[in-house]
């Protein structure tokens, strides 16, 4: 087990490495096709040069057709403190830093100076953080958090005992291996449409709210158990489903195993589903830069449930890592309750 707590340190040391070291530029950049100003960026090259640029991720937002884009725009205008109506309009971020720059020949002849010698603009005397910002360490460090709990661990240990009394190590830690990355497959599959589904919304604000409420009392539960387990609601597997888990794990064919991939990956999401949402919802208005947090967050996710199936493989004994889990299963709730109740804080606009 040791192992794999160095494991999980060094994938999380990389994620703060790589976030700190080589923080990404994000570019919003706001037009109209009716736009004679908008056309003459458009003329210039100047966003297609930047866009290809390592670590430089741009979005373009119409914001006379699409309500969404429309409201993105008000909403960076209020917060900068400037008044909206002029376009074109471009918003850069880097790390916790925001500047914009307004009107075609600032932008075309401006911007790549902006990305390179990035200066953060003042709002009432400080560099202000964009709140929704989303950092890698962020998205890695929920991850391992929400990788780590008695769910995601619970069948697995189950599939693998099951595995090894009808066979070899080699051959359990194999069908495992596929379970676990058919719940990879689904899980980022949900994602992409529950983040779809989000961002459809003309009313962002209003989503998150909701999410964020969801959220809250996800982790208000999560810390419940933490302090009196076993008492009351929890978040977990439904009971109900368990007889029909339990059916695909005896079978142990390779089709049974994918298709419990798929059953676990959607019966999961009341345990783990409250972090999943929390990051979806803050990602939502990112569109290349929210997919590839979204297959990091996801690669995290399953990493833990590999690590154990190859110990298990070389060894470890399933009752002493399940043992193990029971032992700590209170604390990977606290560390749930605790990382979904700051999730839901930020959507709701507290922190």
């Amino acid at each position: 087990m040791k192992k794999v707590l160095f494991v999980l340190a060094f994938l999380f040391l990389v994620g703060f490495v790589s976030a700190v070291d080589v923080p990404a530029t994000n570019v919003s950049y706001f037009y109209s096709v009716a736009c004679s100003h908008c056309e003459v960026v458009a003329e210039s090259g100047i966003l297609d040069k930047v866009s290809e640029w390592e670590n430089v991720f741009l979005e373009k937002y119409d914001v006379t057709i699409n309500q969404q884009s429309r409201e993105k725009y008000l909403d960076y205008s209020e917060m900068l403190g400037i008044e909206n109506g002029a376009i074109p309009f471009l918003v850069i971020e880097r790390g916790e830093g925001i500047s914009y720059l307004r009107g075609d020949t600032p932008i075309v002849s401006g911007l790549e100076d902006a990305i390179i010698n990035f200066r953060s603009v003042e709002i009432n005397g400080v560099n202000h953080p964009f709140i929704k910002r989303v950092t890698l360490i962020a998205i890695v460090g929920v991850a391992l958090v929400d990788s780590v709990n008695p769910c995601a661990f619970g069948v697995l240990l189950f599939l693998m005992a099951v595995l090894l009394s009808m066979g070899s190590s080699k051959r359990a830690f194999k069908y495992a291996t596929i379970y676990t990355f058919v719940i990879f497959i689904v899980y980022f599959l949900l994602g992409l449409g529950i983040r779809k589904l989000i961002s459809s919304f003309s009313i962002l604000n209003y989503v998150q709210i909701i999410a964020g409420t969801i959220i809250l009392i996800g982790g208000i539960i999560e810390l419940k158990d933490f302090l009196w387990e076993g008492k009351g609601f929890s978040l977990k597997i439904p009971g109900g489903t368990k007889p029909l888990l339990e059916k695909y794990v005896w079978k142990g064919t390779l089709p049974a195993i994918i298709i419990l991939g798929i059953l676990v990956a959607l019966v999961e999401l009341p345990c783990t589903g409250g972090i999943y949402l929390g990051v979806l919802s803050l990602i939502s208005t990112s569109e290349i830069s929210g997919i590839i947090y979204l297959l990091i967050y996801n690669l995290v996710f399953v990493l833990p449930l590999i690590l154990v199936a190859y110990m298990v493989h070389h060894g470890t004994k399933v009752d002493a890592v399940n043992k193990w889990v029971q032992k700590n299963k209170r604390y990977m709730r606290l560390a749930a309750g605790i990382v979904m109740v700051l999730l839901a804080l930020r959507l709701l606009g507290v922190v």
